[in-house]
């Protein structure tokens, strides 16, 4: 009568002897060692590539980029500058605000820190409208976020504090 359920037979010292045996515990042979390595080699870099915008970089350039997409009527360009395209984003044509221009530069940029990658900056665009001689400013912010390596505008602070218009009167318009 066995005292466990357990059966205890021949064949368990065969098998027993069979896992312990020599042959299980050589070692890793050249082929096998170069075989994992080049199924490691293979998995590596797998996956989507991880690209940062060149234009988003910084907070200036995102500006910059975002300006410059404006004056070009570019609505997507516009939209990459942004992280949710809903908050006063122009469409085709628009300009918001600013008469045609033959100058134009963005300045004085000053950055506070919200918290880790949040900031509001604030910044003077100047311009010459054409067929002006004097050249027109405001100061205007925005709220940024940096999002993988990217600095996008959150939204417009406020309004922008412009300048009294002053239309400029062209040959059609007399």
């Amino acid at each position: 009568m066995p005292e466990s359920g357990v059966w205890h037979g021949a064949e368990t010292s065969e098998v027993s002897l069979a896992f312990g045996s020599r042959a299980s515990a050589r070692p890793i042979g050249a082929r096998a060692i170069v075989a994992i390595l080049i199924c490691a080699l293979a998995l590596l870099g797998q996956g989507e590539r991880y690209r940062i915008d060149t234009r988003l970089t910084t907070p200036q350039r995102t500006i910059a980029s975002f300006w410059k997409a404006l004056r070009r009527n570019d609505e997507v360009g516009a939209a990459e500058c942004m992280v949710d395209d809903s908050h006063g984003l122009p469409f085709p044509g628009m300009l918001w605000f600013l008469p045609p221009t033959q100058e134009f530069t963005l300045s004085n940029y000053k950055i506070m820190p919200v918290e880790g990658d949040h900031l509001l900056v604030t910044y003077l665009v100047r311009y010459k409208p054409v067929g002006l001689d004097v050249e027109q400013a405001f100061v205007t912010s925005f709220e940024m976020v940096r999002l993988h390596g990217e600095w996008l505008i959150v939204r417009p602070v406020g309004e922008a504090s412009m300048p009294e218009w002053k239309p400029i009167l062209r040959a059609v318009d007399i």
